[in-house]
């Protein structure tokens, strides 16, 4: 069967301003600019903000291959993803103000586990 709703969403568009906070917040998360994220990246991003569990609950969500790191276009295509599956440009612009306010990682609980796969 699979959910219709995570078929193609690379072709999903976001507004410039997303895309632009998008990329600071990686940058600011990729420490070392290796070009992805490690866990103790994310970690230390949210370290007086329940950093465990936001990593955790992050890696859960966004890190599509399970490699352990969170590369830019994974981070993308989660944002993606979260438009496709119904969410208005709106909720994701806060949530990434939220997100660059370091607040603790929300998650989605209507993304599919790995539906970019």
């Amino acid at each position: 069967m699979g959910n219709s709703k995570s078929k193609d969403h690379s072709k999903v568009e976001l507004p410039e301003e997303a895309m632009e906070i998008i990329k600071q917040i990686f940058e600011e998360i990729d420490k070392d600019n290796s070009g992805s994220i490690d866990k103790k990246e994310a970690i230390n991003y949210w370290d007086s903000n329940f950093g465990k569990i936001s990593a955790s609950a992050f890696f859960e969500n966004v890190d599509i291959n399970n490699d352990g790191y969170v590369e830019y276009e994974e981070f993308v295509d989660f944002w993606k993803l979260v438009k496709h599956v119904g969410h208005t440009d709106e909720e994701i612009m806060e949530e990434l103000q939220n997100l660059r306010d370091k607040q603790t990682w929300c998650g989605f609980n209507d993304i599919p586990k790995h539906a970019s796969k």
